[in-house]
């Protein structure tokens, strides 16, 4: 493997870190989505402050800066295992953005464009289930755990049951030996969600996280 291959880490970290959601809200609306009470820089905060073209213009932003770190490392023939890090990479650097001073949002939007390149079929049943279970629970966090284990059993199914996969992913199903491309793979989503989690209780425990909720419900 070519050592320009290793390049697509620092690629990843640096499209990761496009601020999409404070990009759309300075430009449409000239509002500072990082004073959210929230602490969340998120699509969901510019489409409560902004409107709903922004949050879709926000969502394809960062879907596609997702993607496209993802394709990246494949084009730089980089092995699989480094591909599926640089996604992880483009995820915390949306998460950690070098742009706003290491802020930034969950990546839920960013984790979806991550696992379309790496692995679509399977990420698009996941995202259908996790969306009709949104709809009905309107619990987002939930459904897109959800949306994350279903995608990591659709995987898992595919590595015994011999069906052909897809061409669109990056590692191919493979018996053992253990720790194969394919069966990090199928850890891939599990671990993405892990660290939307860990950016959440960041977010949520921040110093001064308390009094910023207090003073918008007192505002409110």
């Amino acid at each position: 493997m070519d050592i320009s291959s290793f390049s697509c880490i620092p690629i990843a970290f640096l499209l990761g870190s496009v601020p999409s959601a404070y990009i759309v809200a300075k430009l449409s609306a000239k509002v500072d989505i990082r004073d959210e009470p929230d602490g969340k820089i998120s699509a969901a905060a510019v489409y409560r402050r902004v409107g709903l073209l922004a949050f879709i213009t926000v969502v394809v932003m960062d879907i596609g800066k997702a993607a496209l770190a993802v394709l990246i490392a494949q084009w730089l023939k980089a092995p699989p295992q480094w591909v599926m890090l640089a996604g992880a990479v483009a995820v915390a650097g949306h998460q950690w953005s070098m742009f706003l001073r290491f802020q930034g949002g969950r990546g839920a939007t960013v984790i979806a464009g991550v696992l379309v390149a790496a692995c679509t079929v399977p990420t698009l049943i996941g995202a259908a289930i996790a969306g009709v279970l949104a709809w009905r629970t309107k619990n987002s966090t939930y459904s897109f755990g959800v949306g994350m284990i279903v995608i990591a059993m659709i995987l898992f199914t595919m590595q015994w049951s011999g069906v052909t996969p897809p061409q669109i992913l990056i590692a191919l199903p493979s018996l053992p030996p253990p720790l194969t491309a394919y069966q990090l793979l199928i850890a891939y989503p599990v671990i993405l969600g892990l660290m939307m989690m860990l950016k959440a209780l960041q977010v949520k425990y921040r110093p001064g996280a308390n009094i910023l909720t207090r003073q918008d419900e007192v505002n409110n």
